[in-house]
């Protein structure tokens, strides 16, 4: 009987992604992925003319040992050698050098960390949930200003059909029409606040997703402007380091002194950088939550659906005999004894939340065993024709 008590059991809600932890995951998964691309781009390099061997130091630090081939060392070597005679002609003319002490004072000032104080401020969950409930809201009672009308209108057309059709108000026949009704109308509802939560969780992510996005724009921004400061710095310190090398070179030439020798060009060897993506974790963990929502409304849509046909076909609370299985039944409350010592209970069925009068199908069926049957699902049916009890809708 397990697939009986699944079609009865309505469907658990989700839990709720843990977007704290995926955050601090995503950090954690960004960190090591900065590590293992840093390692990747600090390859030991060899060439005909040189070598540069990287040695890890433990604690995200490096170091790098750059050694030429024995025929270009011995080349270094004698430039350097050529360098001293020429720092030897060049003291003999220091007075017609420039006197003043090197200073940066005049080149732009140094950028510094990207402005944050005017970028686009990302919403916190409590912000997102806040503004996901008011959307839910706003939708559920824009829809149901107009859906109220309509269901109070079906109500009115449904009495004068059934009172035209000579069904007089307190019948059994009125009662169960108009209960129909208002369960259909129910089901609506239910579905409206389903589709309520979905655009409010839809238009939530989208307004996420559009701050995100503006950060992340505004971020490149800075970073392209504090670029672009660096490269005029650049550009400036050099232009004041040609002028200040500039007299020691025409000095060389006056004194019939070679310039200083060019440092020896090494070609190595072209290594690509590499790039490498931290996986998507957080993004993974909102669609996950985005689609176990999604399934949950689909879920809960489907099985009030279910128990509604299902309560249609047991017989529900209409005609004898009635379905009175106790496992069928949620909110009981003991109201009092029939004059036969039969326990009268308030209680609902699994899959309403109407409110009804009547007994236990297990208990009757201890007392009066002709009044109790089973359905083709092997629940329990009471023949309240024969019971000192009616059942009643509360």
């Amino acid at each position: 009987m397990a697939f009986i008590e699944n079609i009865f059991s309505p469907p658990k809600p989700p839990a709720s992604p843990d977007y704290a932890g995926a955050a601090t995951a995503q950090g954690a998964a960004n960190v090591e992925t900065a590590r293992v691309e840093g390692r990747m781009n600090r390859p030991d390099v060899f060439s005909p003319y040189d070598q540069t061997l990287v040695q890890d130091l433990g604690n995200d630090r490096f170091s790098q040992t750059f050694s030429l081939a024995p025929e270009y060392e011995a080349q270094r070597k004698a430039q350097v050698g050529i360098t001293d005679k020429y720092l030897d002609t060049a003291e003999n003319y220091l007075s017609g050098l420039p006197q003043d002490t090197f200073s940066l004072s005049g080149l732009s000032a140094q950028p510094g960390l990207i402005d944050r104080s005017g970028l686009t401020a990302l919403p916190t969950m409590e912000d997102i949930n806040s503004y996901a409930t008011r959307v839910e809201g706003d939708y559920y009672n824009r829809a149901l200003s107009r859906i109220q009308p309509q269901q109070q209108q079906e109500v009115i057309d449904l009495q004068t059909r059934l009172i035209n059709a000579g069904i007089p108000e307190g019948s059994v026949a009125h009662d169960n029409a108009l209960a129909e009704l208002r369960m259909s109308h129910q089901d609506t509802l239910r579905g409206l606040a389903s589709e309520s939560i979905r655009e409010g969780q839809a238009l939530a992510d989208a307004q996420l997703g559009r701050a995100t996005g503006m950060r992340s724009y505004q971020l490149g921004e800075g970073q392209g402007l504090v670029g672009e400061q660096e490269r005029i710095r650049d550009r400036q310190l050099s232009d004041y380091l040609l002028s200040r090398s500039q007299p020691l070179s025409e000095i060389a030439t006056l004194s019939g002194q070679a310039a200083p020798p060019p440092a020896i060009a090494t070609t190595g060897l072209d290594v690509p950088a590499v790039s490498v993506a931290p996986p998507p974790i957080f993004g993974a963990a909102q669609a996950q939550g985005l689609d176990a929502n999604q399934r949950y409304n689909t879920a809960t849509n489907a099985y009030g659906a279910q128990m509604a046909a299902i309560g249609s076909v047991l017989g529900g609370a209409a005609g004898n005999p009635k379905l009175s299985d106790k496992t069928l039944k949620k909110n009981i409350k003991y109201k009092s004894k029939s004059k036969s010592g039969l326990n009268v209970y308030e209680f609902e069925y699994n899959w309403s939340p109407q409110k009804y009068i009547g007994v236990m199908a297990q208990e009757v069926k201890k007392v009066k065993p002709s009044a109790v049957s089973e359905n083709i699902f092997g629940h329990m049916m009471v023949d309240y024709s024969q019971l000192d009890v009616n059942m009643e809708r509360v």
